[in-house]
Parts: C-alpha cells; structure tokens; sequence
C-alpha cells in the first residue's frame, strides 16, 4: 500500500509530529511505502476558483501542488495531520484541501474515489468538542470525493511541547495495525 502523509503543522518536531511518526512507523513496518510531505516548506498558492483545473484536472497555478497532487493520485491512503486551529486545520494543509478541487471533474465526479483517508488531529484546548467542526468539515469532503474514511485520532490537551499521551501514540500504531 503507498500512504501520503500530508504534514500540516507549521512546527516540524511538535505534538502534531507524534502522531505522524507512530503511524508512519508502523506503516513501514508492515512493508508499506510512506512519504510525508511536510507542507510548511513547500509553495502552495490558494485555489483562485477558476476551475480551470476541470477538465484535465490540472491547476494552471505552478506551483508544489502538482507534486502534491501527483503523490495523492499514486497513494492508496492519505493521511491528513494537522494541529488545530480556530476549529479547523492549520492553513498549510487547509490551502491543499482548497485545491484539491481540481480532484472533480466537470460533472463533479471524483478522480480520486475509491482511496482511504486517515485523519491525525491534535489540539491545545483540552476538550474533545474542539474537534467536532474540523471533523464535520472532512468528513464532507471525504464524503464529497469517494473517499473512504478508515479513522482517526484526536488528541486534546497538546498546548506544551511533547504533551501528547501514551494512549494515543497506542491509539495511533492500533489504528495503522489496523489498515490492510
């Protein structure tokens, strides 16, 4: 199985990263092919709604996104990890959401249907509702390309450095055990 991890924290070595690095772990200890892109070093203009993307699926903004989109049509599994803020994904990984438009065609039928999702969410609030309207918004978006939704995790409490508990790095590697 190839797995495209699309890193969202600005912070390369923060609570978000645990995550990623538990899971990716364990992927490549079940023989599966990983890549993480890490989103904050790469130059990924906003969608500018022109959808001149529709027909061939492909953006006529040059930039890092067609290297994205490249890797996301290659993979089985994309993973979507990002802190949380303001109720939503970091700007890194909401930018390559945006234009993921380019992933419908004219009909608005999905050229990626069919591939699973994951999600790896972490937060500085302690409460678990913090995650509620981020978790709406890609459920509809899994929902909107064909995608198939495997699970995820969400880890409140994430304010300092390093906060991320044991349960959920065990939550983590289950969750990837799980993934066939």
């Amino acid at each position: 199985m190839k797995t495209v991890i699309l890193f969202g924290s600005p912070r390369k070595d923060g609570n978000t990263r645990q995550l990623v690095n538990a899971f990716s772990a364990t992927m490549k200890r079940k023989g599966h092919d990983v890549r993480q892109l890490y989103l904050n070093d790469m130059n990924v203009r906003p969608c500018q709604g022109c959808l001149a993307c529709a027909d061939k699926g492909i953006c006529k903004i040059n930039d890092d996104m067609k290297d994205i989109r490249k890797y996301i049509l290659e993979s089985d599994l994309i993973v979507y990890a990002t802190p949380t803020y303001w109720w939503g994904p970091s700007s890194q990984l909401k930018v390559v959401i945006d234009r993921g438009v380019a992933f419908f065609d004219p009909a608005y039928n999905s050229r990626i249907k069919g591939k699973k999702a994951v999600t790896l969410f972490t937060c500085a609030d302690k409460s678990p509702d913090t995650f509620a309207p981020m978790l709406d918004m890609f459920q509809r978006t899994f929902d909107a390309l064909g995608l198939a939704y495997l699970g995820g995790i969400e880890e409140p409490g994430c304010e300092e450095k390093g906060k991320v508990s044991r349960k959920a790095l065990d939550k983590t590697k289950k969750l990837a055990e799980s993934i066939a």
